[in-house]
């Protein structure tokens, strides 16, 4: 049981730690600035959700995934290729190298200027991701007895999710 309690109290002590740092982080950047980041981050979130779903229903990245992937997101097939080139015994989650990508390279102004801890932190505690999140629950179990046919489009799962349907 000491052992437990021991975990247990590291665990707080690190959730205060990282609130600290978010609350001294955020003062680092104007709030309407890190409001419009936050939503920027979660959208890109919601994609990756959707985009884990498609590529794990399908077992491979598609054709149509590959041309959505080139259009929105331009160099991250060839991020993901270089990746998987360097480190060729570990697995390939592509919705990983994703996020990867998008903290690295749509996210690196909040890097340099020393807020990105806190963007993370307020984004995770929204409820819209609150949302995401279970609906990216619901939609994997429910994809992996029936999925649906045909795939609905990024927009459409989006907007189930953050509405809750």
């Amino acid at each position: 049981m000491k052992r437990l309690s021991k975990f247990r109290k590291c665990e707080i002590d690190l959730g205060r730690y990282s609130k600290r740092l978010a609350e001294s982080e955020s003062q680092l950047v104007a709030p309407d600035r890190l409001a419009e980041a936050i939503t920027k981050f979660i959208e890109w979130r919601a994609f990756s959700y959707w985009l884990r779903l498609v590529v794990e229903r399908d077992g491979c990245v598609s054709q149509s995934m590959s041309a959505i992937l080139s259009e929105r997101c331009p160099g991250f097939l060839e991020y993901a290729a270089t990746f998987s080139k360097h480190h060729p015994q570990e697995p390939e989650f592509l919705w990983l190298r994703f996020l990867e990508w998008v903290d690295e390279t749509l996210f690196r102004v909040a890097t340099a200027q020393g807020w990105r801890h806190a963007l993370g932190y307020q984004s995770m505690r929204d409820p819209r991701m609150d949302r995401l999140r279970a609906y990216w629950k619901q939609c994997q179990r429910e994809w992996a007895l029936s999925p649906p046919s045909p795939l609905p489009s990024f927009d459409a799962w989006r907007q189930s999710a953050l509405l809750g349907t």
